[in-house]
């Protein structure tokens, strides 16, 4: 993903997410705790983000296995994670407070509702039986029993997950850099 393509994407639903990341890092204090303690947010979440875009086959079928068995959203789940994990390294709890609120305020209810209307007109009966016993975003324990999908590397570069690693990386080493 170059720059001249995550600046295409900027609208104004991302603008707030690029403006709040550079607040982030002008306003970050952070120690070597707190980098540490972030880092593992930042890594635990973009491993689920991985894993589940390995799986991911947008509008071709219903992913019912790997992390989307556990848990409906997996990757905003991950994305979760990657924002309390540079909250965290910036020693940013009230950052974290304020990320939180946008997320379950507005995100969360709008991508339910968009995605959810979207995945019920192509995949059906199949979707509302998932829908059913798959939760959003809190993992259950056991797998859902009609697992569908693989996961196949070239899926990363298919979903674009590269530049989210880029950028994930990239504010690592600036939060570092800050120490």
């Amino acid at each position: 993903m170059s720059l001249a393509h995550i600046f295409r994407n900027i609208s104004r639903k991302t603008i707030w997410i690029y403006l709040g990341a550079i607040i982030l890092l002008l306003v970050a204090e952070p120690t070597r705790t707190s980098f540490i303690v972030g880092l593992v947010f930042v890594a635990c979440g973009e491993a689920i983000r991985v894993w589940a875009v390995g799986y991911l086959q947008k509008n071709r079928i219903l992913v019912t296995k790997g992390p989307y068995g556990y848990v409906k959203n997996p990757m905003y789940v991950g994305t979760i994670l990657i924002t309390a994990g540079f909250c965290l390294m910036a020693n940013a709890i009230y950052f974290l407070v304020f990320a939180f609120l946008g997320l379950i305020f507005y995100y969360i209810p709008h991508k339910r509702r968009v995605e959810r209307r979207k995945l019920m007109r192509r995949f059906g009966e199949a979707f509302m039986a998932y829908d059913r016993e798959i939760d959003d975003y809190m993992p259950r324990l056991r797998p859902y029993g009609k697992a569908k999908g693989e996961w196949r590397l070239e899926r990363i570069f298919e979903n674009s997950e590269q530049g989210v690693m880029v950028l994930v990386t990239i504010g690592t080493i600036l939060m570092g850099l800050r120490i």
